[in-house]
């Protein structure tokens, strides 16, 4: 533990920060979510804990009613994944990147608190069995092909492994799954994406819904000479190709199954399906539905009478710069522009070249904080509001480990990340504004 409450259970049972759970009702206790499940049903729980001194004891307490532990645990470290994928953006990180970015996670526990994506290629018996026990539900499972030598060569492994098959166990256990395919053409895309389609939907209901995102890779990584890039034309392809398998899962499943991620329709210049084809957004956090769910909620926006005096701003007031990437530059700076006309604001919105990774990468996510800064000429007004993604909430880092408040100093400008909305967007600028205001 690292703490623990006053007048807690943890400090009834003689808990201290730096003491170690070992056991639990005499199940082995490995990390808080083993805690969690063997302690949280119990009224009687028997604990053996090591002191900070290295003595063992045993602690029988009983546990009413409404009563909490009240500890803080140690996060633990997360399994590292062992695969070399041909597409993994972790090999192709500019000196200089966030040195998290280096690491490849493959851990089941990450899936099911984050939704983080796991291979599952080297995954235990144990290891299914207890995501059945504890009900670590959902799991998110990078796929990429069904084909077990198309998934080999893509993992970067030399032997196959039953992908299908864990999942078929996990399903038939109850646990809800999400699916991921990087899409590589020439190698997984075709008949191979068609096979993988078709044998994940056989994993229905359980298996709720499938991500097609599209392989993103810079002149600095170890397999470009493996990789086609996506181009405007095969994303248009590609969403016509996928169209009439959407249409048949639709009809046979009751929903679409498989989505394409938004970087696809923007690449290929084509409109973005409408809210009704992503149901309740099983995908977004993977980029699926994300553009969509922004543009109802700003059109709905927009539609507000009366919305300047809602919101208390004046005619002239919001003079500052919206940054975003120069993929999702043409759906934004409509919207910026109508906004100016309704309200009076004086807001400029900015595609920022990515010079970090490299003018292959035109998502707002990987934008690094140095971007910015290399795109200052294009920063206009008092303030600016950089993509939600693109900085991470918890000390404000970005991809470079240039932070928020670095940023701001450098552009002498107060600077914040926007939101997932345009409604959010506007309550950060009118904040950022007042900022500026009172420096000056």
């Amino acid at each position: 533990m690292t703490a623990v409450d006053p007048l807690s259970l943890g400090e009834r049972a003689g808990l201290g920060p730096g003491d170690r759970i070992v056991r639990a009702n005499g199940h082995a206790i490995h990390d808080f979510l083993d805690f969690q499940f063997y302690t949280g049903s119990e009224d009687n729980v028997a604990l053996e804990i090591v002191k900070t001194n290295g003595d063992r004891s045993q602690v029988d307490i009983q546990v009413a009613e409404g009563e909490i532990w009240g500890l803080d645990f140690e996060y633990f470290a997360p399994r590292q994944c062992a695969n070399d994928c041909i597409f993994c953006f972790c090999n192709q990180n500019p000196a200089g990147s966030r040195e998290s970015l280096f690491f490849k996670d493959e851990d089941t526990r990450l899936s099911f608190l984050h939704g983080n994506y796991t291979t599952m290629s080297s995954i235990s018996k144990l290891e299914l069995d207890r995501i059945v026990e504890q009900r670590l539900s959902p799991q998110y499972v990078s796929v990429h092909a069904t084909d077990p030598e198309v998934r080999r060569y893509l993992l970067g492994r030399k032997r196959a492994d039953d992908v299908m098959g864990k999942m078929r166990f996990l399903a038939a256990h109850g646990i809800a799954l999400h699916a991921q395919i990087v899409l590589c053409p020439t190698i997984n895309d075709g008949d191979v994406l068609q096979r993988t389609a078709d044998d994940l939907a056989s994993l229905h209901p359980a298996l709720g819904s499938v991500a097609v995102v599209p392989v993103v890779f810079t002149k600095l990584h170890n397999y470009r000479h493996l990789l086609t890039p996506v181009t405007r034309d095969y994303a248009a392809e590609l969403i016509r190709q996928v169209g009439p398998l959407q249409r048949e899962f639709k009809k046979r499943l009751g929903a679409n199954f498989i989505f394409l991620a938004d970087e696809f329709y923007l690449k290929a210049g084509l409109p973005i399906p409408p809210a009704s084809h992503y149901g309740d957004y099983p995908q977004i956090e993977d980029g699926v539905g994300m553009v969509r769910r922004f543009i109802n909620e700003s059109e709905r926006l927009l539609k507000t009478a009366d919305l300047a005096a809602r919101l208390k701003l004046e005619p002239g007031s919001l003079c500052g710069t919206v940054a975003t990437g120069e993929l999702f530059h043409h759906q934004l700076a409509p919207l910026i522009d109508r906004l100016n006309e309704k309200l009076g604001t004086r807001l400029h919105s900015a595609a920022i070249p990515n010079q970090f990774f490299g003018p292959e990468v035109t998502v707002a996510g990987l934008i690094a904080g140095s971007d910015f800064l290399k795109a200052r000429d294009r920063i206009k007004g008092d303030f600016l509001v950089v993509p939600e993604q693109a900085c991470l909430k918890s000390g404000h880092i970005f991809l470079d480990d240039l932070t928020l408040e670095s940023l701001e100093q450098s552009l002498g400008l107060p600077v914040a990340h926007g939101g997932p909305s345009l409604k959010v967007l506007l309550r950060v600028a009118s904040d950022l504004e007042s900022k500026s205001r009172a420096a000056a």
